[in-house]
């Protein structure tokens, strides 16, 4: 498993991924694209950007994902910081 920068064509599985709110500052890099040859769930990549995924929100393509969710190949995941104001 490595990070890259850009798409390239072979026969992995890249996923990209941003951190949104605080997490921006945690987390180097902020944004980036995970490639594997493994197959991945929400908890894993989690696990490999070495964030906890308490109080996060997940968004895959745009939806909501919980952390079981297998993720595909082109797939954009947006880690989001559950923030509670009053």
């Amino acid at each position: 498993m490595q990070y890259c920068d850009k798409k390239e064509k072979d026969d992995g599985m890249q996923i990209s991924y941003r951190a949104l709110g605080e997490l921006k500052q945690k987390m180097n890099p902020a944004e980036g694209v995970i490639k594997t040859e493994d197959q991945l769930d929400v908890e894993t990549l989690l696990g490999i950007l070495g964030i906890n995924r308490k109080d996060l929100v997940i968004m895959v393509n745009d939806h909501k994902a919980d952390v079981g969710d297998l993720l595909r190949d082109g797939d954009r995941v947006v880690i989001i910081p559950f923030v509670v104001g009053g």
